[in-house]
């Protein structure tokens, strides 16, 4: 039986990405000590840069096409971890218009809550610049946005409607797709060293409006990479706009994303880890 998920809890779902290590239960005292030593350790950090699309820091064009899947895993204070699901991940070339793009398809199954969610993303990786996203629900829910520099056009189509709603967005500047399913893979398109930090627009996830990304790169460090395997990866530190701190391991090659925490203070502190398998 397919279950409709709320927006809220369904967000705790979306941005999950890896895991194959039991993670011991982090006990609330615990998790504020994480916290802090991740806070110690950006000690040189440089202030953010304001970056924007077509700025010639943000490149793209060494991506490779590749094919990943992650377990997802939650733990709750005082409870043991358990499985939720798994997430694929698949990035392409394609051609579209005469234009030479690529494509990321990730597909969450979330088999513990009956729920299987779609993203795609087509951008363009020598700018990174979108070109449109779309996000499916098993149910019916469908989102798809088609950007053209600062404007933005957003067709939804709920689960018991024939017809989308479609609305006209027009930004103050052009922005990345990160809330919308580039997450970081956009970010591995960014200088990665030790402190560097820079602040983006991306257009926010749940409401039709810019909304800013500023990430801190910490120093690189060994990671698991499924059974067997680890490698050297650069830490990304991300705190979202209702409070989640995310936590990605990304690299400079395929799959460019290795792991990611994403810590839910809002959800009961709830931590979601996802890793390679």
């Amino acid at each position: 039986m397919t279950r409709r998920i709320s927006k809220p809890f369904l967000n705790a779902l979306r941005l999950s990405l890896f895991f194959r290590i039991r993670i011991p239960t982090i006990a609330f005292c615990g998790l504020i000590l994480f916290l802090a030593s991740i806070a110690n350790s950006q000690t040189s950090t440089d202030p953010p840069a304001r970056i924007r699309l077509n700025d010639p820091a943000v490149d793209g064009s060494c991506l490779k096409p590749y094919k990943n899947v992650w377990k997802i895993v939650y733990s709750f204070p005082g409870k043991e971890p358990f499985l939720v699901g798994t997430w694929s991940d698949e990035l392409v070339a394609i051609e579209l218009n005469g234009r030479h793009l690529m494509k990321r398809t990730q597909v969450a199954d979330y088999a513990k809550y009956h729920v299987v969610t779609t993203n795609i993303n087509v951008f363009d990786p020598k700018n990174m610049a979108p070109v449109y996203d779309e996000f499916k629900q098993s149910g019916g829910e469908l989102v798809r946005r088609n950007f053209d520099n600062s404007s933005v056009t957003v067709q939804r189509l709920k689960a018991d409607a024939s017809t989308p709603e479609v609305k006209r967005l027009k930004l103050s500047e052009p922005v990345f797709d990160y809330y919308g399913g580039m997450y970081a893979v956009l970010l591995a398109a960014f200088p990665l060293r030790e402190g560097y930090a820079a602040t983006l627009p991306a257009i926010a996830e749940n409401r039709d409006e810019l909304e800013m990304v500023t990430f801190t790169v910490r120093k690189e460090e060994l990671v698991d990479a499924g059974p067997g395997n680890q490698v050297m990866a650069w830490p990304v530190d991300l705190d979202q706009p209702d409070h989640d701190h995310l936590i990605f391991w990304i690299t400079k090659e395929p799959p460019y994303v290795i792991k990611l925490i994403n810590i839910k203070p809002s959800a009961k502190w709830i931590t979601i880890t996802i890793s390679m398998m």
